[in-house]
C-alpha cells in the first residue's frame, strides 16, 4: 500500500493520500482541516496579532550587491533614459518587419492565386485543344462522306442518263 503524506514546514503530515485507494473526499477535508489550523495559527503570530503573515518576506540587500544598488540608484532615470534609444529603435525595427511580413503574406497569397490561375488556364486550354482535335477528326470524316455522296451522286446521274 503505497501512502505519501504531504507535510509543511513543521514537518507534520497535513494530507495524508492512499495512492491505491485515492478517496478525494477524505483528501479534501484533510486539506480544508489543514488551512483552517494554519490560519488560526497565522491570526495570532507573534509580529502581528490578527493579521495573516504573507509568508517569507525578502531579505534585505547586503554586502557589495546592495552597496552598488544604493549607489547607483541617483543614475537610474539616466541609465533608462540612455536605453531609451535603443528600445525606440527595437520598436521601430519591429514594426518594420511587422509589415514586411505582411507585405510578403499578401505577395505569397498572390503567388498562390497566380498559380492556380495559371493551373486552371493550362486545364481548360488541354480541354479546348482535346475538342479541336474531336472537331477537325468530325469534319475529315464528313468532307470523306461528302465526296462519297458526291461520286454516288455522279454514277447515279449517268446511270439515270444513259
Amino acid at each position: 500500500m503505497s501512502q505519501e503524506n504531504i507535510k509543511n514546514s513543521s514537518d507534520e503530515p497535513a494530507v495524508k493520500i492512499d495512492y491505491d485507494n485515492v478517496d478525494v473526499a477524505r483528501i479534501m477535508d484533510g486539506i480544508k482541516k489543514k488551512i483552517a489550523s494554519q490560519a488560526g495559527r497565522e491570526s495570532v503570530g507573534p509580529n502581528k496579532p490578527g493579521v495573516p503573515d504573507s509568508g517569507p518576506q525578502p531579505e534585505p540587500r547586503s554586502g557589495i550587491k546592495g552597496i552598488l544598488v544604493k549607489i547607483m540608484a541617483p543614475f537610474a532615470p539616466l541609465i533608462k533614459l540612455l536605453v531609451l534609444p535603443v528600445y525606440e529603435e527595437h520598436r521601430q525595427t519591429v514594426m518594420i518587419l511587422d509589415h514586411a511580413n505582411r507585405r510578403l503574406a499578401r505577395a505569397q497569397e498572390y503567388i498562390n492565386l497566380t498559380h492556380n490561375l495559371c493551373h486552371n488556364l493550362v486545364v481548360e486550354i488541354t480541354k479546348l485543344k482535346i475538342e479541336v482535335d474531336l472537331l477537325e477528326t468530325k469534319v475529315q470524316i464528313m468532307e470523306k462522306d461528302f465526296e462519297f455522296l458526291g461520286k454516288r451522286e455522279r454514277v447515279l446521274e449517268q446511270e439515270v442518263f444513259k
